[in-house]
């Protein structure tokens, strides 16, 4: 028999709670992890980078507060980042940009404060981001008019003006 690896972690509406266990980062061939709608909370200590064939991180709907973490910079075959109505504060990193196979970013209904990373016209490939509800402000960066696969775009509640072209 060949080895057997965990390569996707469903635990969604399963009514976890507590802290995310730093453990995951052991499951080096995890492709999915859905944690969506539990109630984890608290700063998150997962290590992403030892995940890097992660293609989708859904954590939406928990309590789990900090910065985006840094580490989701090495996931070059990230296709959809959820982390919607958590707590994360401050802005939005500008590496996102650079995660090329991002299909969906999801990261509305936070704390999020600053400007639309002008990065993130490098997305060619995105078609659903919502960011609404949080405390964005400035103006929409002119890049991001160049998103030509984007069909669902939600920047509602925020202080963010001007146009797409």
């Amino acid at each position: 028999h060949g080895s057997q690896r965990v390569v996707a972690l469903n635990l969604s509406e399963k009514a976890f709670e507590g802290p995310l266990s730093p453990y995951i980062r052991n499951l080096s061939f995890l492709q999915v992890l859905d944690l969506w709608s539990d109630s984890f909370h608290g700063h998150h200590h997962i290590d992403f980078s030892r995940l890097p064939l992660l293609q989708k991180l859904s954590i939406s709907e928990n309590n789990l507060e900090g910065l985006i973490p840094q580490t989701l910079s090495h996931y070059r075959g990230l296709q959809i980042l959820s982390a919607e109505d958590n707590q994360f504060y401050g802005s939005i990193p500008k590496f996102l940009g650079s995660l090329s196979e991002l299909k969906r970013l999801s990261i509305r209904g936070n704390r999020l404060t600053g400007t639309i990373p002008f990065t993130l016209a490098n997305l060619s490939i995105l078609q659903w981001f919502t960011i609404g509800q949080n405390q964005l402000q400035g103006n929409i960066a002119p890049e991001l008019g160049s998103l030509n696969h984007l069909w669902i775009l939600d920047l509602s509640y925020n202080l963010i003006a001007g146009t797409i072209p």
